[in-house]
């Protein structure tokens, strides 16, 4: 017996990427440069009224130039900004792990594309893997 199905699957046309503006860093820089800055790059053929970037991190955290914003930060696209330090002290990761972006249409709180990237702890080093 043949069974057969079909499932409407939507066409994505949305895609985000992630810049960062160093593939390598170490806490030992953070005096002078903060940490990984990473620039959300979303691609559409569709005029979106409003968006909100959902950033999420399960090691270290999103920190400002004034405060440390946390594991998760929810913002319009700007740059952000993950450090390996939490709370004024050096975290030690471990293992690899994955800062997650979902580009959300703040009308419809639709998820229209999301991405990832890696960042591998390597001897005091995090190294950025896309």
């Amino acid at each position: 017996m043949l069974i057969m199905m079909f499932v409407a699957c939507k066409k994505i046309n949305d895609t985000v990427t992630i810049s960062t503006d160093k593939n390598s860093y170490t806490p030992m820089m953070s005096y002078g440069s903060g940490g990984i800055k990473m620039t959300p790059n979303f691609n559409s053929k569709k005029k979106y009224t409003k968006l909100e970037y959902h950033w999420i991190t399960d090691e270290g955290e999103f920190i400002s130039e004034f405060a440390h914003l946390g594991k998760e930060v929810k913002n319009q696209g700007e740059t952000v900004l993950w450090s390996a330090i939490v709370n004024d002290k050096v975290v030690d990761i471990k293992s690899s792990f994955d800062i997650r972006l979902e580009v959300i249409d703040s009308a419809s709180k639709e998820i229209l594309a999301n991405t990832k990237l890696t960042i591998t702890p390597n001897k005091g080093f995090y190294e950025v893997k896309k």
